[in-house]
């Protein structure tokens, strides 16, 4: 079974935005649909990196958001960012 694994600089990112409880109703869709299937996300490649990224809609409390993250080879999803989406508004 696929593991969605948060990375120290994604938990760090979250404080930032001031902490799960904060983020959490937001990420949770992108939670749920990477486990069913991440590679389903918009894919970033160069020389340097290579990522995938999932966007969220601002709600009621939350800005939007846009999430960074890697797939492992055995199927993992390693979160390694989030921040306010400054392409959103």
């Amino acid at each position: 079974m696929r593991e969605i694994i948060e990375a120290e600089s994604f938990k760090k990112a979250v404080e930032k935005l001031g902490g799960h409880r904060a983020v959490d109703e937001a990420l949770e869709p992108i939670i749920e649909a990477l486990y069913r299937n991440p590679y389903g996300f918009p894919f970033f490649q160069n020389d340097w990196v290579s990522f995938r990224y999932a966007r969220t809609r601002a709600l009621e409390f939350t800005p939007p958001l846009i999430v960074i993250f890697t797939i492992e080879s055995n199927r993992n999803v390693i979160l390694h960012h989030v921040e306010e989406d400054q392409d959103a508004h």
